[in-house]
């Protein structure tokens, strides 16, 4: 049985179990709801209240949905594994799909719930790992070997809370009590799968540590390793062991002195990017075709050895942070990537030439091609482009519409659910009409009446001839503000809100004789009204404090870097500001840390777009849900450092540094 066959056997055999897990998670939350709910406030209480009812009316929906989003999630693990998307990877999402704040809070719900199973049950996953890694025949433990993680564990459980409650808050709540019960049912799980895959004969791998040279621990120079950590490789060159001195293959160098210590350094170097598992084999091995070049310019340039910023690094740290950027081996953009980065390898290679004019022509080459490439996947991405220009002339219509039936409600009699209708849902149908039809078209026109009709009928004279007219007047009105609630998709309940509140109004109206209400308003009153129409923001979420940990390097984020404060501060709103487009970042999706790259900015900057990890794949986020993700530390760059870097830090540790 192959390595992979073995790992498939038992990720099946661990699903099988999933439904006697999520059976005794539904209890124990149900048991954890009862016994603390009289500690709690009183809106607290309710909702509460509100989940075990659900839970207990909708229990098997809730567990069949868990397990269904547990094996969807486990399959996708699993095909990241081989370097594949899997089916989905042949199409393109058939719909635009925004990131707004409500999904961004969710994302923010999920790591805390991934964080809680982590930090409960870690001793447990780290030596199921163990194991894990033997099945997929690798020969140390890696994390990625087990795809039952605590991030598909955590979706899955948001997936079942999302299929019987509605409310945003009662999901967080549910999310993170059956996280709690989650966690300690898995750290039995764990726990129990590695006992029966040891007595199943299969070996636990071990953990690769690095070990540093004799002495280096001790006796490093403090300022040849600032300068090395600096990106200045030339500081370790004193530090390479006269063992290692021997010519290289094609270079004319000598085998003693300088310019075999560069040898060395360089064929260190190397042998360090080799080893880095961020990037993908193929790119490595692009890179390993430089070797020989970039060692022809070091012995007659000694600037590189000192300059973090000469071509040759440069060139190298492009093409790797690029060939990062695809995950997907069967991605068309890393194809092309590559094929032509073999061809430029080549290029520079045969350039018999001692300077760094061949490597400062070749990142000029790949500059242009990477920008080529962002227009190919921009153009790719008309449809959506063109969705959120449109949903932006939305917003932007929307703003001016509400602030200007604001200013014509503000003498009209009206209770505070009515005017909160003209001023913010019937905005939204105005904006949508014209955005949609146009403002001369129908039904844009009969939508612009409807508010002047709406208006007259809250206060018409009180005259029969008023009155008759309103009589003709209402089928009409109430057919448009029917049609317009349908056109922006209006839940049905809250239509009917409406049409409730201005029933016993216009029956006022219809009534004979003097009505209350109909004496002229004070500029006091006004005022007050005004007031009436402000409809309160929706509380942004906790960032993420400062922390000394890199919070991009986890799967999960810690819950205890999640501060109390509420909104994003500034200076997140002056990061979003200064992405560059083709910036390549990391971003939390749906509970995943994702590699994306900007491809657009809408005109005021209220939507982006970026490419994702597989080809035809967007992610569309508004302004302020980016700014959320920054500010909770959930958008990063897609390097913390570059290819180069991390090589001379590897290399720091190795080498004795004089002292």
């Amino acid at each position: 049985m192959s390595a992979h066959a073995q790992l498939l056997k038992f990720v099946d055999d661990e699903l099988a179990r999933s439904a006697a897990m999520i059976e005794r998670c539904v209890t124990g939350t149900l048991a954890l709801l009862r016994d603390t709910r009289d500690a709690l406030a009183s809106g607290e209480r309710e909702r509460q209240f509100e989940i075990v009812e659900a839970l207990q009316r909708q229990g098997a929906r809730y567990q069949a949905r868990f397990l269904e989003a547990l094996r969807e999630g486990v399959q996708r693990e699993l095909a990241a594994q081989d370097g594949s998307a899997g089916p989905a990877i042949a199409a393109a999402p058939a719909a635009l799909e925004l990131m707004d704040e409500s999904r961004v809070e969710a994302d923010i719900e999920i790591s805390r719930a991934m964080q809680l199973i982590d930090s409960t049950a870690e001793w447990e996953r780290r030596e199921l790992q163990t194991f894990t890694s033997t099945l997929c025949g690798l020969q140390h433990v890696s994390e990625d070997s087990n795809p039952l993680r605590p991030v598909v564990y955590a979706s899955a459980l948001w997936e079942a809370a999302c299929a019987i409650v509605a409310a945003p808050g009662q999901r967080a709540t549910l999310l993170r009590l059956s996280a709690g019960v989650m966690a300690g049912l898995l750290k039995s799980a764990w726990a129990a799968a590695s006992s029966r895959l040891e007595a199943a004969g299969v070996q636990p791998g071990i953990y690769r540590t690095v070990l540093l040279a004799p002495g280096a621990a001790s006796g490093r120079s403090t300022s040849a390793r600032e300068a090395a950590r600096a990106g200045v490789l030339g500081a370790l060159l004193a530090s390479v062991p006269a063992g290692e001195l021997a010519p290289v293959p094609g270079v004319p160098a000598a085998p003693a002195g300088t310019d075999g210590r560069v040898a060395a350094l360089l064929s260190r170097l190397f042998a360090a990017i080799q080893a880095d598992t961020q990037l993908p084999a193929p790119v490595r091995a692009v890179l390993a075709r430089l070797q020989v070049a970039a060692l022809r310019v070091a012995l007659q340039d000694s600037a590189m050895l000192d300059s973090p910023t000469h071509p040759v690094w440069l060139l190298m740290n492009r093409i790797a942070a690029a060939g990062q950027s695809y995950p997907v081996a069967a991605d068309k953009r890393l194809a092309a990537l590559l094929a032509f980065c073999d061809a430029l390898a080549e290029e520079v290679s045969r350039a018999q030439v001692g300077d760094a004019t061949p490597f400062r022509r070749a990142l000029a080459r790949i500059d242009a091609f990477l920008a080529e490439q962002l227009q190919w996947q921009l153009r790719e991405a008309a449809d959506s482009v063109a969705g959120l220009q449109r949903a932006e002339r939305r917003d932007v219509l929307e703003q001016i519409l509400s602030q200007r039936l604001a200013d014509q409600m503000a003498p009209v009699h009206a209770p505070a659910p009515i005017r909160r209708f003209v001023t913010a849902t019937w905005s939204k149908v105005l904006a949508e009409a014209m955005v949609r039809f146009g403002e001369q078209v129908e039904p844009t026109p009969g939508y612009l009446r409807a508010v002047d009709d709406l208006l007259w009928s809250l206060q018409p004279p009180d005259h029969p001839q008023s009155r008759q007219r309103l009589v003709a007047l209402l089928p009409g009105l109430l057919q448009r503000l029917r049609s317009g609630m349908a056109l922006i998709a209006l839940p049905e309940a809250e239509q009917q809100a409406v049409l409730d509140a201005l029933m016993p109004l216009h029956a006022e109206s219809l009534r004979p004789g003097p009505r209350a209400g109909a004496e002229a308003l004070t500029p006091e009153q006004i005022v007050q009204r005004m007031r009436e129409e402000v409809i309160p923001d929706t509380p942004l979420p906790r960032p993420f404090s400062d922390s000394v940990i890199d919070l991009a390097s986890m799967d999960t984020v810690p819950a205890d870097f999640l501060a109390t404060d509420i909104g994003a501060p500034e200076d997140a709103a002056r990061r979003v500001d200064t992405l560059q487009l083709g910036e390549r970042l990391r971003m939390l999706v749906r509970g995943r840390w994702t590699r994306v790259q900007l491809l657009w900015r809408s005109d005021k900057t209220l939507y982006l777009l970026f490419a994702g990890e597989r080809p035809g794949l967007t992610h569309s986020i508004t302004r302020r849900a980016l700014e959320r993700l920054d500010a909770a530390g959930l958008l990063r760059p897609l390097e913390d450092k570059p290819t180069v870097q991390r090589a001379i830090d590897s290399l720091v540790n190795e080498l004795p540094l004089p002292s």
